[in-house]
């Protein structure tokens, strides 16, 4: 019998960037920007989401993301079609 056992915890690991500055909601540890909107937003149906554009996972380190399932921070409504959305955003965003 195969099993997948998923030890994540409920707080993102935030040593890969702890020197850059990052502006991250304390509340939420996820990007200040995105979890200011998520709040603002009706917390209905998840399916409902849709990715809000680069501007909202901008940071002040110049060209750093936080996406996919850590832009969510505590938040659990994440969706991976969210996360596709936002690294192609980025993506657009850093190449212009």
């Amino acid at each position: 019998m195969d099993r997948l056992i998923a030890n994540v915890g409920y707080t993102p690991d935030a040593e890969l960037y702890r020197e850059l500055q990052v502006h991250e909601c304390y509340a939420t540890l996820g990007p200040m920007r995105l979890a200011a909107t998520l709040l603002a937003e009706d917390a209905g149906d998840c399916l409902k989401h849709v990715s809000h554009g680069s501007a909202t996972l901008a940071n002040p380190e110049p060209n750093f993301y936080i996406l996919g399932a850590k832009s969510y921070g505590r938040n659990s409504q994440f969706l991976m079609r969210l996360g596709f959305q936002q690294v192609a955003e980025a993506m657009s965003a850093i190449l212009g």
